[in-house]
C-alpha cells in the first residue's frame, strides 16, 4: 500500500485514515494539520471545497478581497501564519482547549495537538526539565513545539516534590500528599507548614537547530489541605490562596 504523507510542513507522520484534500493542489492533510475545527472538518470532509493554507495564500479573487477562489495566482503571496503551525506536545486535548481559550480566537489555527512519547527527564529544575522535552520535541515532530511542565512544590519539604508529583499522586494519592506535610511544624507556633506553590513552566522553540529554548513560567500560591472531593486534575489537596467566591469561579471554569 503507497504512503500517503501530509501536506502540512514539518509533519513526519504519514496518513493512515481519516484525511481532508485540497480541491486546488489535491494534497491530503491530516483533520489536526489542516487548520479547520472538528465542526468545520465535519462540514468541508468530503464536499471537494477546501483550499490548503499554501492555496489559500496564492488564490485572491481579481478586484476583491477574499480569499479561497482559484481565479488568480500570486507568486510572491506571503504565506499567512497559521502555514507553520505550532505542535503543542500533550497526551491531554484539554490543555489545548485551555490554552487557547487563554490565547484568543486570533490564534486558532497557530496550534494543534500532538502526541508523541517522551522520555521522562530527571532534571533538578522545572525550567531545565520543560528546556530538555522540548528540544526532544522538536527533533520527533520536526519543527516548532510547545511542551508544558506542571509542578507542586510544598514550603516544608524545599520544593518537592516539584516536577515528580504525577509519580507522588500515584505512589500515596492526595491524601497521602497532605500527611506528607504533617510532621513539618512551625517551631513557633506548631502549625503545619502546609504552604505549596503550583508552577507551569512553558518551553517553545522553533525547531531550528542551534535556535534557544524560550522558557516562561507562572507562579501560583496556595495550602496543602485535606482532599475535598475530585476535581479531575488529581490536585484535590491543594486549594489557592483566594477567596471562596473566586476559587468556585475557578472551578466552575476548569
Amino acid at each position: 500500500m503507497a504512503v500517503i504523507n501530509c501536506g502540512r510542513v514539518g509533519c513526519q507522520f504519514p496518513i493512515k485514515s481519516d484525511r481532508i484534500v485540497c480541491c486546488e493542489c489535491s494534497t491530503a492533510f491530516h483533520p489536526e494539520c489542516s487548520d479547520l475545527c472538528p465542526e468545520d472538518y465535519a462540514a468541508k470532509c468530503g464536499k471537494g471545497d477546501w483550499y490548503c493554507a499554501i492555496c489559500t495564500a496564492a488564490t485572491t479573487p481579481i478586484g476583491d478581497c477574499a480569499i479561497g477562489v482559484a481565479t488568480a495566482k500570486r507568486a510572491d503571496a506571503a504565506p499567512p501564519p497559521h502555514l507553520f503551525p505550532i505542535s503543542y506536545v500533550t497526551s491531554n486535548p484539554n490543555k489545548l482547549r485551555e490554552t487557547m481559550a487563554i490565547l484568543g480566537k486570533e490564534y486558532v489555527g497557530m496550534l494543534r495537538q500532538v502526541d508523541v512519547e517522551l522520555a521522562e527527564y530527571q532534571g533538578s529544575s522545572a525550567e531545565e526539565i520543560a528546556r530538555v522535552k522540548c528540544e526532544q520535541a522538536a527533533r520527533m515532530v520536526g519543527g516548532a513545539v510547545l511542551v508544558e511542565d506542571t509542578c507542586l512544590a510544598f514550603d516544608a519539604l524545599k520544593g518537592l516534590p516539584g516536577p515528580y508529583i504525577k509519580w507522588f499522586l500515584r505512589a500515596v494519592g492526595p491524601e497521602g500528599l497532605r500527611k506528607m506535610v504533617e510532621g513539618f511544624r512551625s517551631a513557633d507556633d506548631g502549625e503545619v507548614r502546609d504552604g505549596a506553590s503550583a508552577i507551569c513552566t512553558f518551553a517553545y522553540t522553533c525547531g531550528v537547530e542551534g535556535e534557544p529554548v524560550e522558557v516562561l513560567q507562572g507562579v501560583t500560591r496556595g495550602r496543602i489541605v485535606a482532599p475535598r472531593g475530585s476535581g479531575g486534575f488529581g490536585w484535590d489537596c491543594w486549594r489557592w490562596e483566594i477567596s471562596g467566591e473566586e476559587e468556585q469561579h475557578i472551578i466552575r471554569e476548569l
